[in-house]
């Protein structure tokens, strides 16, 4: 095949311009390299290549450098990396990106209720049962079950039997309370599937975990926005007459399980799309792609997350459907390289650790036996934006490639940052009609009490919330810096230039207790005909003091008063991942809260003083901090910093 026969154009290769067919897309892609290597920018540029030729894209964003694609690079900038100004020119007139945000308004919201089987008559007998078994599975780990063990299991098995006995009796479910009800009084046949595997303790804990989904901000997963749906994603619903990428923006969501969660919610959407959707005219070409950045913690080799049974099976059936799955990651040693056995196109920018190239090496064995030792060597010393393409589906052998520069901006958005972004057609496109109906995005009133608190039915009081929390669990912030990083960390924090007249003497690890509080920002804009747009948010706060946390070029701060709106504080919703763990797993003395209990209505009325919101409700979690004790090397007098775990950077707390 010709240069001029490839539809996809990544770059330049020893011997002219290089690419890859449509049809060798079709058996997926994959991209690895380590951090800097230039890997995010040369999946992106596939991307640009595939919605150039008209194919739609689903992408994943966890870091927030994916949805700079809506950003188009400037012609001089172009010029001096010498891209061609046709490319730019065909992107820009033929596609749009479009970035939603899942459980926020700060984008496109968009939302999963899982409890609604759209579409599901279609399937086949074995496509419901696998349908209804891969949502059991995803709630349950989104409600913290482990997957591996018993009651994870036993939780899955429950809920599936459940969902397929209101599927056949036409028992609609609207939201989690309704599985509750029906938990709390069993029809005959799931009772006895929970009388198999599990007691009534265990059912009494389901019930009190799934009632944790209807409170707080974790039911904005499934309540805001406008239910995911394929065609949207896909700009095959009427709104555009361009070629659509759909970036998801997953730093919307604050856990590793909400992460999955949607991941999973989205890769089955996706496959029961497909099977209504099958390829005309044979069984060659692609209709549409999937991306995800950063895969590895969503297929592990050994831990089995709810996303991976889905992902692993569009991995398996999308060749024949025209679906291509494209994924990236800097660690491909951590991700289970018989979940990725279909994949047939490898661009591989440079890896360094032992683990990683071995496991490159084991997958490659059988695409590249002759060359293997030859990729082995190159990888360490492959420059960044420098690539080696194996592609037997295209060439006979190994490719050096230089993957050209992109036409859009390569840079991370932040949440504060997406609505810049959002064009007014597709707000009113997707937002305008359900916003009359949602009064967590906005509503019209005229001459209201913005502040009025509504009497809505099923709407519970602090003090409910308390008694449906589970005593056992904890929301606990994600550390991201190790021990073995802190001696780096340290360093800035120690007297002296060059020479250093202190060092780290010992770290330990604790936990800050703070409190999360899930709010609405009520924003009312016109004097006689008044808009009011109610907006969903977090604030998180000192636990003694209920001063708010807020983060400004990376350094965590306290405050009595932000004086921004509560939607623009940049705080930990922004930069961390946020877990629901089990008391027993964390190292925390709840004994250093000294029996104060936190105070819902203290800190209601708190913030209620301070801005114009609705206090929802409040809860206890806990942030990482690193204890070190410095020691000066000649007295050896000692003082303590402390070291947040998000960032590295020193934080003050208040005694």
């Amino acid at each position: 095949m010709s240069n001029q026969d490839y539809q996809i154009m990544l770059g330049q290769g020893t011997q002219g311009r290089l690419g890859l067919s449509i049809k060798t897309l079709q058996r997926h892609f994959a991209c690895f390299g380590s951090s800097g290597s230039g890997k995010t920018v040369a999946s992106k540029v596939l991307m640009e290549e595939l919605a150039r030729q008209g194919i739609p894209i689903i992408a994943f964003d966890p870091q927030g450098d994916i949805a700079s694609l809506a950003i188009i690079e400037s012609k001089e900038e172009l010029e001096k990396k010498g891209v061609e100004s046709s490319i730019q020119k065909d992107f820009e007139e033929n596609v749009e990106v479009v970035i939603w945000t899942p459980g926020s308004s700060k984008g496109l919201p968009i939302c999963i209720n899982p409890l609604q089987f759209d579409g599901i008559d279609e399937l086949s007998y074995e496509d419901k049962t696998r349908t209804f078994s891969s949502i059991a599975k995803n709630i349950s780990s989104l409600v913290g079950y482990d997957l591996d063990n018993d009651d994870g299991k036993s939780a899955e098995a429950v809920l599936a039997v459940l969902f397929e006995h209101c599927y056949n009796e036409n028992i609609t479910l609207f939201d989690f309370n309704d599985v509750v009800e029906i938990l709390g009084d069993l029809p005959e046949t799931v009772s006895m599937v929970v009388a198999s595997v599990g007691t009534s303790q265990f059912l009494k804990g389901l019930m009190k975990k799934l009632s944790l989904l209807t409170l707080g901000s974790r039911k904005l997963i499934f309540q805001t926005g406008i239910p995911a749906n394929i065609d949207a994603l896909l700009g095959k619903d009427g709104s555009t007459d361009k070629t659509r990428i759909s970036v998801i923006y997953l730093n919307t969501l604050h856990s590793t399980e909400e992460k999955e969660f949607f991941i999973s919610g989205i890769s089955q959407l996706l496959y029961r799309w497909m099977l209504k959707n099958p390829l005309k005219g044979g069984q060659e070409g692609v209709q549409c792609a999937m991306f995800i950045d950063e895969i590895a913690p969503y297929i592990p080799p050994v831990k089995v997350p709810s996303c991976k049974q889905n992902l692993e099976l569009l991995f398996r059936q999308g060749r024949k459907y025209g679906v291509s799955s494209l994924i990236a990651t800097q660690s491909p040693g951590d991700i289970d390289y018989k979940a990725i056995g279909q994949f047939s196109t490898f661009i591989l920018g440079t890896l360094n650790t032992k683990q990683d190239i071995d496991k490159v090496k084991k997958r490659l064995e059988s695409v590249a036996p002759k060359e293997i030792d030859y990729i082995v060597t190159q990888l360490p010393a492959l420059k960044p934006g420098h690539f080696l393409l194996v592609s037997p589906d295209e060439y006979d052998r190994v490719q050096k490639l230089s993957v050209r520069w992109l036409v859009t901006q390569h840079k991370v958005i932040t949440e504060h940052q997406l609505s810049t972004l959002i064009s007014d057609d597709h707000r009113s496109f997707y937002i305008q009609e359900s916003l009359e109906d949602d009064s967590q995005l906005e509503t019209q009133e005229v001459d209201s009490d913005p502040m009025q608190e509504s009497e809505q039915i099923g709407e519970q009081s602090p003090k409910e919330s308390l008694d449906l929390a589970n005593e056992d669990t904890i929301l606990a912030v994600q550390n991201k810096i190790f021990e073995r990083d802190l001696k780096r960390k340290v360093k800035r924090y120690l007297s002296g230039t060059i020479l250093k007249s202190e060092e780290l003497y010992k770290v330990s690890f604790k936990y800050l207790p703070l409190i999360k509080t899930s709010l609405l920002f009520v924003d009312q804009k016109g004097f006689f005909n008044k808009t009011i747009r109610e907006i969903p948010e977090n604030l998180y706060l000192d636990f003694k003091t209920h001063d708010i946390m807020f983060i400004k070029n990376d350094i965590i701060n306290f405050a009595s008063v932000v004086d921004i709106d509560p939607h623009k504080i940049m705080d930990l919703d922004d930069c961390c991942t946020i877990e629901l763990l089990n008391k027993s797993q964390v190292d925390f003395d709840f004994r250093s809260l000294g029996g104060r209990k936190l105070n819902k209505k203290q800190v209601k009325h708190n913030l209620e003083r301070k801005y114009k919101v609705k206090v929802k409700d409040s809860e206890l979690i806990i942030f990482p901090l690193w204890e070190c004790t410095i020691k000066n090397k000649k007295d050896g007098k000692t003082r303590i910093i402390m070291i947040d775990g998000i960032f590295g950077n020193q934080i003050s707390i208040k005694p």
